[in-house]
């Protein structure tokens, strides 16, 4: 008998998967984010904010007819209206007030000071004056970004007073924080009753661009090319981060940087990370963190029992192409006959406007490959974004 989940800003692949792995999902999305594809294969769509008042009340209607499992999603803006679902309808999932502290910034800073791990300089902000009271005391450069920020978008590396400038009206709230120096990882986890097994470890490459954002994530490797020792020391480091924050069950995608000081944490988030790294790990261990998530919703999941150990390497390039009406584009299909492409993917045609790589949508597409070593893959990636052809005029 199928279990009925309810799936928050679901995407075609997402529901694909849920009816694969014997889920009957209730569908809840924006209405300008609906998807053809979705409806089409969901005999349940409710097309509606999140935060509209009538959501949780139809809901519990519904549950009474014909009773939920969980309510799950991967969409990060989502995450909050999920658990909200999951506290009103009585359903196993990530406590409400968990998911808050790791969507404010400054809650979760303040969770962390209190157990005094991960020391990292912050503060709340809203004026040009507060921002400049900030660098009088800790120095320039600093980091600004959007409390409940997703993606990096609008985060900041203020360098001098002048980058304060007209980045503070008054009513936003942003958080300042100390630069952290050193390369950035991700780690892909999964909690179970407290015990936290690590998927993966993932090394960032950001956008070099200067007329995009520096902090827009261009490329991904697994697993982190990295010491034994350090290796063991991040895995260390995020159980003990995910105990001071109280995460018992579910996935976790965490951000660190490995500064001069040791391990420092960035930001954390309740759901499996985006960018395809499902894939990279999928490939690199042989488990599917999309197929964990649903099937932890669902009650299906058999806990694991240790880190699995990587065989191989995958990496993941995105292709930022100079901004401009995009005029010729060709070399995909034979790329993808390249030993060690696992996958080509192009959201852009001829005709297209490329954008400034600002934020994840901007980027054109990317090339995804697995190979011996992490090395290795990442040089097919390279290969494949020097010879592709996308030519902006």
């Amino acid at each position: 008998m199928a279990s009925d989940i309810i799936l928050l800003g679901a995407r075609p692949f997402i529901c694909e998967r849920a009816w694969q792995l014997g889920a009957r999902p209730f569908v809840i999305q924006h209405p300008e984010r609906s998807e053809d594809a979705v409806n089409r294969q969901s005999d349940r769509v409710l097309l509606m904010s999140y935060e509209d008042p009538a959501l949780i009340p139809m809901l519990k209607a519904a549950h009474a007819l014909t009773p939920f499992v969980s309510a799950v999603t991967i969409a990060e803006e989502a995450l909050i209206p999920c658990a909200r679902i999951n506290q009103a309808l009585g359903l196993p999932g990530t406590p409400l007030d968990l998911v808050e502290k790791t969507r404010d910034k400054p809650a979760m800073r303040r969770v962390l000071d209190a157990g005094g791990f991960s020391p990292v300089q912050w503060a709340a902000v809203k004026t040009h004056a507060d921002a400049v009271t900030f660098a009088e005391k800790r120095g320039y450069p600093f980091i600004l970004k959007p409390v409940d920020g997703v993606g990096s978008i609008d985060v900041r590396l203020v360098r001098s007073v002048n980058d304060l400038e007209g980045v503070l009206n008054g009513t936003s709230s942003w958080i300042a924080e100390e630069y952290l120096d050193g390369p950035e990882y991700s780690v892909e986890a999964f909690s179970f009753a407290g015990r936290h097994v690590i998927l993966g470890i993932n090394v960032e490459t950001k956008n070099t661009d200067p007329i995009g954002s520096e902090f827009l994530e261009v490329a991904h490797q697994v697993p982190a090319p990295m010491s034994p020792e350090r290796d063991r020391e991040v895995r260390a480091f995020i159980r003990g981060f995910l105990d001071v924050l109280g995460i018992k069950d579910g996935p976790s995608h965490t951000e660190l940087k490995y500064t001069s000081r040791g391990p420092r944490i960035v930001e954390t988030h309740t759901r499996l990370g985006g960018d395809r790294l499902w894939d990279l790990v999928r490939l690199t261990t042989g488990y599917d963190l999309l197929d964990m998530t649903l099937q932890w919703a669902m009650g299906t999941l058999k806990p694991l029992e240790a880190d699995p150990i990587p065989r191989g390497g995958a990496a993941i390039q995105y292709f930022t192409p100079p901004p401009g009406k995009l005029r010729r584009l060709h070399g995909m299909h034979a790329l993808k006959r390249l030993p060690g492409v696992v996958d080509i993917s192009l959201v852009v045609d001829v005709g297209t406007t490329i954008r400034p790589a600002m934020k994840s949508e901007d980027r054109a597409g990317y090339v995804l490959a697995y190979a011996e070593t992490v090395q290795q893959a990442q040089a097919i990636c390279r290969e494949v974004t020097q010879r592709l052809v996308l030519e902006t005029a």
